[in-house]
């Protein structure tokens, strides 16, 4: 029987594809969110970087995805024009 071998150029060619596909599944978790919160633009730039954090090393893709999240859930969103009008010194 003939045995399978690897060399190790094919073997980090893999582990980067698969920390890749694993970076783009966990990306989508800041894209929907990111547009369920109306950041559309934060969701997306997550899904890259976690694409790429994923190739560079897979458990990196695990804390940007975290890292994004927190942010788009933590940034407040104030609406354009939505200044404090009855506050300061011409409203008194």
């Amino acid at each position: 029987m003939n045995d399978i071998q690897m060399t190790f150029r094919e073997f980090y060619l893999y582990v980067i594809i698969f920390g890749a596909i694993l970076g783009a599944l966990l990306g989508l978790i800041p894209l929907i969110l990111g547009r369920r919160k109306n950041k559309a633009r934060l969701g997306v730039y997550g899904l890259l970087a976690s694409i790429v954090s994923g190739a560079i090393a897979p458990i990196l893709a695990i804390i940007v995805v975290a890292i994004f999240s927190w942010v788009i859930v933590k940034k407040e969103s104030a609406p354009v024009g939505s200044g404090d009008e009855t506050s300061g010194p011409a409203s008194e």
